[in-house]
């Protein structure tokens, strides 16, 4: 991985989650680097033009710029979420996924994180999500594992276990 060597790959995640955040807050600019019509290398040029504004390195602007030319920018937050995926690995931690009804408090996303790394035995960075259409409580996801802490699913499996006898 070219950003090992670097010793950048943090970094390079956090500019193309900047280059994603500025190109998903404007659908125009979506639009026009999707369009098959639009010439190659003029998508290459107005992805390497908002990665400069967002502040991206040269790495970063090369990479979308390709992504951009290859008409494959409805593919990058995939391309990136994978590339985190790598990083976290690298980094020997995980991220959880966590949408809860109202917002956790900073105590609790540390408790929540502590009893993850407990369990997981890596280092847990919390992501949270407000979902409003939870009753209550949360629902946890990293990689694969899925703890599910919310009203929703306690009444589901009281539900399951009632029709069960």
């Amino acid at each position: 991985m070219i950003t090992r060597e670097a010793a950048s790959a943090p970094a390079v995640a956090g500019e193309l989650d900047a280059f994603l955040g500025a190109a998903g807050s404007d659908p125009e600019f979506r639009d026009v680097l999707t369009r098959p019509w639009i010439k190659p290398v003029d998508r290459r040029g107005i992805a390497v033009a908002l990665a400069k504004k967002v502040g991206c390195g040269k790495l970063v602007q090369d990479f979308v710029g390709l992504v951009a030319e290859r008409g494959r920018m409805d593919h990058l937050g995939e391309i990136t979420e994978a590339y985190r995926a790598l990083v976290d690995e690298e980094l020997g931690q995980a991220r959880a996924r966590v949408r809860s009804a109202v917002p956790l408090t900073e105590e609790e996303k540390r408790q929540l994180g502590a009893r993850l790394e407990q369990a997981l035995g890596k280092r847990i960075l919390v992501e949270e999500h407000v979902d409003s259409t939870l009753l209550g409580g949360f629902v946890a996801q990293v990689g694969s594992l899925i703890l599910d802490g919310s009203l929703d699913g306690q009444l589901a499996r009281m539900r399951e276990r009632l029709a069960r006898g």
